[in-house]
Parts: structure tokens; C-alpha cells; sequence
């Protein structure tokens, strides 16, 4: 048995020094700046499902690939600008899954690189209303020859899946603070309450007001014009796209970099956007002067560091927060502090904590929230901490409220043969027991906790935006409402994206305008070691006891105050 032991060392010690070697040669190979040529364009593909951020992770890069992020997209447009080498910019659009909040500033950013001087083509294949909204941003669109485009407006989409869980032998109990907050319907009901109904409403008329009124501005028709286009016509081939003036061309991809150098004798060589955004920031005039931090604030919130959870997607670790928080207030060289917000809130307690971080971090220098697609429930809960909230108009925001509950296994217990004896001392001692709803003695437990927690809540917002208990109450219920509304609340201060999130710091921190700044990111990179260690114990724990993890999964999420969003919400 000791051999055995001794040889499982040994062969684990080799294995991690080869993961180690593997791990610097590939970080090698991702350090490399890349060579620009002198006459090139950018092509920017924009598709699927775009980030906020995503740190640094040279093995999981190498072997699964990568793909921009808005830092990226964002550092290459402003790179390029400056840039004598970028003639011009391809942007590849299709079925791009961004919020609005994200598209708007995209646009502003697309903008801003025209002020150059330079170009920015967009090339269409298929495009539903949010690539095409925008490709208008750019200077010409151009058309594959078999390609359309669907102006479909908006239709909304939220699942219930109530019927679903009383099948599976799982029956929900939960109890909220809001008339508008009801995130457990999904779980509890089998179609919208009236408040969800109305909010959701505001929503797509918000939405499909700022697409109608986008695409007339950019492709100078009128409102009139593009709801017949949705109403009437909907599918555009090519020709159709180019007759009716949405549309400036029909080329193939290999045609687009010709109009980019107009007569210019030199070929221009292609530049992939994801490369260019690595090259160093000191050989086009950036990454010198004061410095700045930007922490990115991703995901739902949690305890703990960041994650991705089966059924919340990516987490926001508050511990992994707070950290960078304490370190950038901590760094005398870092000037002031801006969070990158984009989340519909989560636990409770992880909101808290991080909201107390920043109001430490404020004490030693200015911290400004910028909010991207979403800064719901918790998500504004930590923002309301900063000296400065900058919004969107399509961001979601507020969500002020609070929900607890839990989910009965008892029926899939049954179903499956598992037989659970329970012994308790304690009238509520079955708070959180997985196998029944909460008892009237509990419930009023539940309840007293909730209300304790929404008046923290209100109360924090109505200290942050010096406004009355009362005042907050009535524009809070959980109710959520767009940047532009929130403005108008006065929930937020200022309605721009992360840029101008920076200036505000600039001025905060007292950088002077001609001076240039430096960007100090969070999170860094993660340690790929600890991740593969981590997925590792995580597999054999589910293979050991795949029930327990199941028992232990719904421990960890019910009977625990939640500010998060109260629906999720698809638009197609």
C-alpha cells in the first residue's frame, strides 16, 4: 500500500511539474506583442453572446480559443484611432447578443473612432434588429449578395416553470418585499402578474422607440418609414435592403478592404481586432500618466471568488471584490476607482459586504459606478456606495427589494425512493428543511427577515440620493426602470458609458485634462493551477454523491435573502 502511495505521489509531483512547464511555455507564446503591419485594417467579428470583460487566461485561451470582450473591442477602437498604421475598420456582425446598454455604447465608441478621420465598414450576412442597429453606427453597410436582414422589432420572453417542478416532485415556497418584485414567480407561477406585465411593457416600448428613432437618425429615413419596414416588410434580401436605403452596397468580404484604401497604390493587409487589442498600449501614446482603477463587477453576485454556477451562469465573488477594492484604495498611485456594473444583483449579504468596501474605498479616494446592460437589485445596491452613478438610457436599474424561499424536495424524494425521517427540537427548526414548505411559525420568521432586509435597503438608497424613507418606498416595491428613468428618479447622476465614467474620475481625482492615464484592470488573471485543482475536487465530490450535491446546491441558495432581478428576460 505504500508503494502504491508513494508512486501516486511521484506521478502526481511529475504531472504538475509538466502542467507548470505547459502553463509558462503557452504564457510565453500569448506575451508576445504582435506585429502590425504598416498598411492594415482591422476585422472586428461581432457575434454571440459579448462580455463585459474576461481576465486573462493564456492555457484556456490556447486551448479553447478566444473572443472579445467590450475592454477589447473598446482598447482596439481607441488603439486604432491614434493608430498611422490601421487604415480602417471591417466590422463582421452577426447575431451579436448584446444589451442595448452595450450597443449604445459601441455606437458612441464606433463614434468616436470616426472622428478620426478613418473609416468603419460593416459587413451583414444574416442580421436581426440588434446588428443591424448597429451596423448604422458605422460609415457604409455592405451586404453578402445572399444575405438579409430581419427587422423584426421585439418580442419578449419569460419562462414559468412552475408545472415543470411539480412534476420533477419540487414545489416552491418563497415570500418577497415588492409589489414588483417577483423574480420566484418563474418558480411559483405559470404566467405574469399585472406589475410584471407593466414593467415589461416599458421596457419594449423603451426599446423599440430607441431602435425606430436609431435607425431613421442613421440612415436618414423617417420613424414612418422604418415601422413599415418592420410591419410590412420584415425580411430584406439584399437587393430589396439596397432599394429601400438600409443598406449602401452588396459586396463579398474579399471586395470590403479595396473601399477602405480608395486609390491608394498599397494592398492592405488584414489585422484580427483580437490580436491588435494586445499590442502595447506605449507605442500608440497610451498606458502612461496618473492611473486609474477599473473593477469589473460581472455576474451574480455570491460569496466567495468568482464562478460560473449550472444555474445563475457566471458569479461575481464578493470576496474577490472587496479584495480588489481594498487593494486599489490601498495603492497610492492609483488616483480614483471606477466598477464596471453589469448584474442583476444576487445574495444579499455579498451585496452588503461589497457595498461597505466601497464606502471604505471612498474614504481615501473617489469611486464612481459605471453601469453597463444591468445594476438591478444588489447590483445598484453597491453602486448606491459610489460618489457618482453613470447609466445608459436602455440600462436597467433599481429593483428595489427582497426575496427569500426555498424549494421542497419531498415529492422527488418519494418519486425516487429516498425516505427521509426527520427529528427536530424547536418549533422552526425545519426552517430550511428540504423536505416541506415553510410552516405558518416559519413563515412569520421568513417575513420579519425580509421586511428587515427591505428597510435596510430603502433606506441605504435614501441616504445615498439624499431623499426621504418614503420617497425611495414609492419608486422602489422592486420595481425595475431603464437609465433614462432612473435619471429622471434621480437613482442615477449621469447618463453616459464607461468613458465617460472616466472622465468623471479624471476630474474627481484632479488629473489634468491634457494629461494622459493609465487603466489599472481587475480582476487579474486567474491561476490555472487553483482552476483545474478546483473542477477537479468539484468532479469527484458529484461522482462520489451526486444527491448530496443536489441536497447540498439547494441548501446553499434557499432560506437566504435575495436582491436580484425579478425576471429574466429575453428579447428576440
Amino acid at each position: 500500500m505504500r508503494k502504491f502511495i508513494t508512486w501516486l505521489i511521484i506521478i502526481l509531483g511529475i504531472f504538475m511539474v509538466l502542467l507548470i512547464m505547459a502553463y509558462v511555455f503557452i504564457s510565453a507564446l500569448f506575451d508576445t506583442e504582435p506585429v502590425v503591419p504598416a498598411h492594415a485594417y482591422l476585422a472586428m467579428p461581432l457575434s454571440g453572446f459579448i462580455q463585459e470583460y474576461k481576465p486573462p487566461d493564456p492555457v484556456g485561451e490556447y486551448l479553447e480559443g478566444s473572443s472579445l470582450d467590450m475592454k477589447k473591442i473598446s482598447q482596439s477602437l481607441k488603439y486604432a484611432a491614434v493608430d498611422d498604421r490601421i487604415t480602417g475598420i471591417i466590422l463582421e456582425i452577426e447575431n451579436i447578443q448584446a444589451g442595448f446598454a452595450k450597443l449604445h455604447e459601441l455606437s458612441q465608441q464606433i463614434a468616436a473612432f470616426r472622428q478620426s478621420g478613418k473609416k468603419v465598414l460593416a459587413l451583414l450576412n444574416i442580421a436581426l434588429p440588434r446588428d443591424y442597429y448597429l451596423a448604422t453606427a458605422c460609415d457604409s453597410i455592405y451586404m453578402q449578395p445572399e444575405g438579409t436582414i430581419l427587422l423584426t422589432g421585439f418580442v419578449a420572453e419569460v419562462s414559468f416553470y412552475k408545472d415543470l417542478l411539480g412534476k420533477l416532485g419540487i414545489e416552491a415556497d418563497f415570500e418577497h418585499v415588492g409589489r414588483y418584485k417577483n423574480a420566484p414567480d418563474e418558480y411559483t407561477r405559470q404566467n405574469m402578474t399585472d406589475e410584471q406585465k407593466e414593467v415589461i411593457n416599458t421596457i419594449l416600448d423603451s426599446r423599440y422607440y430607441d431602435l425606430v428613432s436609431t435607425l431613421a437618425r442613421n440612415r436618414n429615413l423617417t420613424e414612418p418609414e422604418i415601422i413599415n419596414f418592420i410591419d410590412t416588410i420584415t425580411g430584406f434580401s439584399a437587393d430589396l435592403a439596397l432599394e429601400h436605403k438600409l443598406i449602401d452596397g452588396i459586396k463579398y468580404s474579399d471586395q470590403l478592404p479595396d473601399l477602405l484604401k480608395a486609390d491608394k497604390p498599397y494592398k492592405l493587409s488584414r489585422m484580427s481586432a483580437l490580436e491588435y487589442s494586445n499590442i502595447d498600449p506605449g507605442s500608440v501614446g497610451f498606458g502612461t500618466g496618473p492611473r486609474l482603477a477599473l473593477i469589473y463587477c460581472q455576474g451574480t453576485m455570491m460569496n466567495g471568488d468568482d464562478g460560473n454556477d449550472p444555474v445563475f451562469g457566471t458569479t461575481m465573488g464578493a470576496d474577490r471584490v472587496i479584495r480588489n477594492l481594498r487593494q486599489a484604495a490601498d495603492t497610492k498611485s492609483i488616483k480614483a476607482i471606477i466598477m464596471r456594473i453589469d448584474s442583476p444583483g444576487g445574495l444579499a449579504t455579498a451585496a452588503d459586504e461589497i457595498w461597505h468596501a466601497v464606502m471604505e474605498a471612498r474614504k481615501k479616494k473617489p469611486v464612481i459606478a459605471s453601469i453597463s446592460d444591468v445594476g438591478a437589485s444588489g447590483g445598484y445596491y453597491m453602486a448606491i456606495a459610489a460618489d457618482t452613478i453613470v447609466v445608459q438610457s436602455p440600462t436597467l436599474i433599481g429593483s428595489i427589494g427582497v426575496f427569500i424561499g426555498k424549494f421542497s424536495l419531498e415529492e422527488l424524494y418519494n418519486k425516487i425512493g429516498v425516505k427521509v425521517t426527520t427529528l427536530q427540537r424547536g418549533k422552526n427548526a425545519g426552517l430550511l428543511n428540504l423536505n416541506q414548505k415553510f410552516t405558518d411559525s416559519e413563515r412569520k420568521v421568513v417575513r420579519r427577515l425580509i421586511e428587515n432586509s427591505y428597510h435596510s435597503f430603502v433606506s441605504k438608497v435614501a441616504e445615498s440620493r439624499k431623499k426621504t424613507f418614503k420617497e425611495v418606498d414609492q419608486i422602489a416595491q422592486g420595481r425595475v426602470w431603464t437609465g433614462e428613468q432612473g435619471l429622471d428618479l434621480n437613482l442615477a447622476d449621469v447618463k453616459g458609458g464607461l468613458d465617460e465614467a472616466i472622465l468623471i474620475a479624471r476630474k474627481m481625482a484632479g488629473v489634468k485634462p491634457e494629461d494622459k492615464i493609465r487603466l489599472i484592470v481587475y480582476p487579474k488573471s486567474r491561476s490555472v493551477l487553483s482552476e483545474i485543482l478546483r473542477s477537479v475536487s468539484l468532479t469527484a465530490k458529484t461522482m462520489t454523491n451526486p444527491l448530496q450535491e443536489i441536497d447540498l446546491y439547494f441548501k446553499q441558495i434557499q432560506g437566504r435573502s435575495l436582491y436580484m432581478l425579478p425576471f429574466t428576460l429575453t428579447l428576440n
